[in-house]
């Protein structure tokens, strides 16, 4: 199929628009079967510009084939002149949906609701990273992950255990950890199923469809918020729901309500700016006409950046030739792809380089990075294991039973978490579990059950067996309630034997009989996670988890919110900022209102943000921001404070502030790093040591580094001091005399700061400063025939130099206190 454009030229034989072609390419992503390149995919590249590749298992043998296949695609990209290296990406959410981690391929790390219950975000953190350097070491730089979809019970089998849990909260916490675990690896990340699972609602009779899944306010504080925290946080990419092209009532195939969650929900409600993607082949104009050109046109025109493209080939040339007909046409505009294909230019650009993409591959890096996330992996599916309940103390299992007694292990047939090569016997994913008991107790039969239930077999090893070990797997799905019904069978047939139920993947199984009285989490059948269980039941080891979803029936809990933040303004929050500073620090660290003034007002180095109760307009919240030049081209970003209203923490507020202060941030041109603490001004250069240990934790568990290490401002008495025998004298000899600095020294001044100072941020301007307040005397020096040796600042907190007004402290002790600063000597002094 030949590309040409609709509208007739002058030139006898139509020509191709390649620059055109080149830009929607970069829109597309497409998938392949096979385990190396195929004439399609290299026709993709070369002949349609296709700019973005998806694998899946079927591309995927191993380490070292998988790593031969991403560079050799990347080599005909950069044949085919692409500026950018392709995006590789890949579904990698880990746990059930594990696309090249399986423990012989690549590390199995523990999914999304596994991570929830360990209650960690910095555990999520680490997994994500762990993740990304074994995806980068084969080549891949993008992940279909987080999901950030807040489940709840009814909807449990659509998302299920690919969710971190049913706290809005908790899971965009999570899935911000997971995210920029995933950028400090190395990879972009795409976050699903924009604005959650669920079908479309209408009202009856209205031409216009309401908001999708549920009202607005019914989403507002469930499903937007951990995608509104996420985009606070800066997404690199945003995968939308399939629900969104249900048909409506208006017969548009779905996409008045499409485009109606991109525009209007996602980037003007939410503020996000970045890429959107969807998957075409599930549109209905696909799914239910087959037309897949109506499809892809009818997803660029509601707002997708990116379209994927999960079909033979044929179906990805149609849809290209639909676009690139459509632009012809005039019903997509040339700035719509423009604008959509820059986004994905600028995530390559921020992402991506030639140098990585066809590096010379090391078959020995994924297995040495496999040996060393072998114990961050094991560790958090030892944090994640949950005893829900256990009421008659059956755990540890050994306490009740005998060497001699038997043990029945009794587990579904389902399928493996991961397929193995053809012809390969299929296999028992629940086999790891029966060995792992069996290295503990020496007796254990393990027997499988099926859509058959309990069996004349299975009734005699019951009531031969002493203890009874029970496993479902998704047992409330249609084609699976078989396992609730066996397991009503099995618990009659126990009588007072010893059962241990185990939901070895969705928490729900038997969550809510409790007749069941022991009952166990492993939120996945991957092997690490159910030799952990084994260790568990046999009571070496604690299962710390901590169920991530809500007990059916237990009242809700206290949802928390996305608050509105708004940026700082002294006229209006000066004094509220003040009151609300003496309610949080002032027992301790007293500063009144023109100090905080003097702090704050920075005009051009500091933003700062508050949050506002709704109704009362009371400030609960404030986070303060500076920027500072640590070198000619390069910046230092500092969130200098952040502090919540005593009543109201706890509540996401100081989430909210956190978040949207960072962003601000991390968009400043020419930032080198962040940091928690300020240099100048100073109000805190870095968390107090008194700190709670829980606000140390909050902060940690937002991905910041804390380190043992001290800043000391100290304060000593000098009433009675002199200047201690033997020092003034050696100095005199070699010539050192000092004296505060007058005008004529001070551009030697500034030379002898910079030569040796200049890499202290904010140390060199301090000493420019003094010339704008004429106030060059507050300078001591240390001078020589040859020059200044030695020089340090001072200040008291009647002066006007700007030092004064930058470090509040000396003045809340007392007015008689004085300050000395920047005291620094060269690398060349006598």
């Amino acid at each position: 199929m030949e590309l040409i454009p609709t509208q007739p030229r002058r030139s006898p034989t139509p020509q191709r628009d390649d620059e055109t072609l080149r830009l929607v390419g970069q829109m597309i992503m497409v998938g392949f079967d096979g385990l190396s390149v195929t004439p399609e995919i290299r026709m993709m590249i070369e002949k349609y510009y296709v700019g973005n590749i998806i694998l899946t298992r079927r591309n995927i043998q191993d380490g070292v084939q998988l790593a031969s296949l991403t560079q050799e695609l990347q080599n005909i990209a950069q044949s085919a002149g692409f500026q950018k290296p392709l995006i590789i990406g890949i579904d990698q959410e880990n746990g059930m949906i594990s696309r090249l981690g399986d423990g012989i391929r690549a590390t199995h790390f523990p999914g999304s609701m596994a991570l929830g219950a360990t209650r960690s975000p910095s555990q999520a953190f680490n997994i994500a990273k762990a993740t990304a350097k074994e995806l980068v070491a084969v080549g891949i730089n993008w992940n279909f992950a987080p999901v950030l979809d807040v489940i709840s019970e009814p909807n449990s089998v659509a998302i299920g255990v690919r969710a971190f849990g049913d706290d809005p909260q908790l899971v965009g916490r999570y899935g911000v950890a997971f995210a920029e675990g995933l950028r400090a690896g190395g990879i972009g990340h795409c976050a699903k199923h924009f604005p959650g699972t669920g079908k479309i609602t209408h009202k009856d009779g209205s031409s216009t469809p309401t908001y999708n899944f549920k009202t607005r306010d019914e989403l507002e504080p469930t499903e937007l918020v951990p995608f509104r925290r996420a985009v606070s946080a800066g997404l690199d990419s945003v995968m939308v729901t399939s629900s969104v092209w249900e048909e409506s009532s208006q017969s548009d195939g779905g996409a008045a309500d499409a485009k109606h969650i991109i525009h209007d929900v996602l980037r003007r409600q939410l503020g996000y700016d970045g890429l959107t993607i969807c998957d075409i082949t599930e549109m209905p104009a696909f799914t239910k006409g087959s037309n897949i050109g109506e499809a892809a046109v009818m997803a660029v025109r509601v707002g997708c950046d990116m379209l994927q493209i999960l079909d033979k080939s044929e179906t990805q040339r149609q849809a290209i030739q639909a676009i690139y007909d459509a632009i012809g046409s005039g019903k997509i505009s040339r700035s719509e792809i423009h604008r959509s294909s820059g986004r994905v230019i600028q995530l390559k650009e921020h992402y991506l380089s030639w140098r990585t993409a066809l590096a010379a591959l090391d078959p020995g890096r994924l297995p040495s990075l496999m040996q060393d996330h072998q114990v961050l992996a094991r560790r958090a599916y030892g944090d994640s294991i949950t005893v829900v309940r256990d009421e008659k103390n059956l755990i540890p299992l050994s306490s009740r039973i005998r060497p001699t007694d038997s043990v029945l292990l009794l587990t579904p047939v389902v399928r493996p978490l991961h397929q193995r090569a053809p012809g390969d016997p299929p296999t028992d994913p629940f086999e790891c579990f029966g060995r792992a008991l069996a290295q503990r107790h020496p007796r254990i039969r393990h027997a499988p059950y099926t859509v058959h239930g309990i069996t004349s077999t299975h009734v005699a090893l019951i009531k031969k067996a002493a203890a009874v070990i029970f496993v479902t797997t998704n047992a409330n799905r249609s084609n699976t309630s078989y396992q609730v019904e066996t397991a009503g069978a099995v618990h009659r047939l126990c009588l007072n034997k010893p059962l241990v139920t185990l939901a070895a993947c969705d928490p729900y199984d038997l969550l809510a009989d409790r007749t069941f009285g022991t009952y166990i989490c492993t939120y996945e059948y991957s092997q690490m996670a159910l030799e952990t269980a084994a260790a568990v039941i046999f009571g070496e080891r604690h299962a710390p988890g901590v169920l991530p979803i809500r007990m059916p029936g237990a009242p809700a809990l206290r949802q928390q919110r996305s608050w509105f933040v708004e940026v700082w303004e002294k006229r209006r929050d000066l004094f509220a900022s003040a009151d609300l500073w003496q309610d949080c620090l002032g027992r301790k660290w007293p500063l009144d209102a023109s100090t905080l003034s003097a702090l704050l007002d920075r005009p051009g180095q500091s933003k700062h943000f508050v949050v506002r109760h709704t109704m009362t307009n009371e400030l609960l919240g404030l986070a303060v921001t500076y920027t500072i030049m640590s070198g000619p081209n390069e910046m230092i970003g500092s969130l200098a404070l952040l502090i919540v209203k005593p009543s109201h923490r706890n509540l996401g507020i100081g989430l909210s502030l956190h978040d949207i202060a960072l962003r601000h941030l991390s968009k400043q041109p020419g930032l080198s790093s962040l940091q928690l603490g300020s240099i100048f001004p100073r109000l805190f250069p870095g968390l107090p040591v008194d700190l709670a240990a829980e606000d140390l934790s909050w902060f940690s568990h937002r991905g910041w580094k804390l380190e043992d290490k001290f800043i000391y401002d100290l304060v000593m008495e000098i009433e009675n001091w002199t200047v201690p025998d033997g020092i003034i004298g050696p100095l005199q000899e070699k010539g050192v005399s000092f004296a505060c600095c007058n005008p004529d020294q001070f551009e030697a001044l500034l030379d002898f700061e910079e030569k040796n100072f200049s890499t202290y941020t904010g140390w060199v301007e301090k000493y420019h400063s003094l010339k704008a307040t004429d106030d060059i005397a507050d300078a001591m020096i240390a001078y020589t025939s040859q020059g200044i040796v030695g020089a340090a600042f001072i200040f008291s907190p009647v002066g006007n130099n700007q030092m004064s007004k930058d470090v509040p402290w000396p003045k809340m002790i007392g007015e008689r206190v004085g300050g000395l600063a920047c005291l620094g000597v060269g690398r060349e002094s006598p």
